[in-house]
């Protein structure tokens, strides 16, 4: 990749909303800003997309498009999800198919750590036990496609590593942070009677019909924690009283999301669900006052974090 223009700065990302079917009017504390039309129903707040404005002017896209040529965007795709209802049951392409086709550079995994969630808050993660393609194609048909997949009732802090092909569904009553392979490809199986396009052939030439092989794991008290690890991304947390460094080695770029109020990025207030992108060859930045996700390509847990 030839080096147009070293970026040393952090940047400051402005989250893009998007209007979802199932989202909310009210996304509380964890966006600082507000829908752009009265009632609008926010579903998603995007954090690292090429059309997210950044602090300094332009779009994030643009500015890493002049760093680096032929660079078409962030490494990872990180979302804020608000839900007031549920989600469709849906799945995303494999590798292998992302290769056949030709046209999308990998599958994609994805990620959720939860924020907030209801007492009855619930999302399902693959099936229960092994299903064939027929009787996936009919549940989806006559809507009992829900019985088929492993329930789990979350939890605040938990984390699920959801690979791809696995058939899924979030439910209502959520916030949760969504970190994923920047392939916005989704197929959907059901939509509760919603005037939506389903892909039910797509769905079925990629959906794993083996048992949920998802990894849910739970909160600890550490205060660094590896979250999830897939293939082209890694999530942490990280909470210390006397905060940290980032000192990008050039090996990977980094994105933070700051997970409570409080936080400050060398001195200057970050609010809670802001983001911000650290360039590979980025000059050190403190943060410090509240946990932090930290996200990044991997492989294996960040070396370049100094705690204190």
């Amino acid at each position: 990749m030839k080096l147009v223009l070293m970026s040393r700065v952090a940047l400051r990302i402005i989250p893009t909303l998007v209007e979802r079917i199932w989202g909310r009017p009210d996304l509380g504390l964890w966006v600082d800003a507000v829908p752009t039309a009265v009632g609008s129903f926010i579903g998603e707040a995007w954090l690292s997309d090429i059309n997210c404005e950044i602090e300094t002017g332009g779009t994030l896209g643009d500015h890493l498009a002049r760093c680096h040529a032929g660079r078409t965007g962030p490494p990872l795709l990180v979302k804020l999800l608000f839900t007031s209802a549920p989600l469709s049951v849906q799945v995303h392409p494999t590798d292998a198919v992302a290769h056949a086709s030709g046209t999308l550079a990998s599958g994609k995994d994805e990620a959720w750590h939860i924020l907030e969630a209801t007492p009855d808050a619930q999302v399902w993660v693959g099936f229960q036990e092994s299903v064939t393609a027929s009787v996936l194609r009919a549940a989806s048909a006559d809507g009992t496609v829900l019985s088929l997949l492993h329930q789990h009732a979350v939890r605040v802090g938990e984390t699920l590593l959801i690979p791809a092909g696995t058939v899924h569904a979030i439910g209502a009553g959520l916030v949760l942070l969504e970190v994923q392979d920047p392939i916005d490809v989704t197929y959907r199986l059901f939509d509760y009677g919603r005037p939506r396009p389903l892909q039910i052939d797509e769905a079925l030439s990629v959906a794993d019909l083996r048992r949920s092989r998802v990894v849910i794991g739970a909160a600890t008290n550490a205060a660094l924690q590896t979250l999830a690890v897939a293939p082209r991304f890694v999530l942490e947390r990280l909470e210390t009283a006397d905060g940290f460094t980032l000192r990008p080695d050039s090996s990977r770029e980094h994105i933070l999301v700051p997970l409570a109020d409080g936080a400050t990025m060398d001195g200057r207030a970050l609010a809670r669900g802001a983001a911000v992108f650290v360039p590979a060859m980025s000059n050190p930045v403190r943060f410090a006052g509240a946990a932090l996700a930290i996200l990044h390509p991997g492989p294996g847990p960040s070396p370049c974090l100094a705690m204190g």
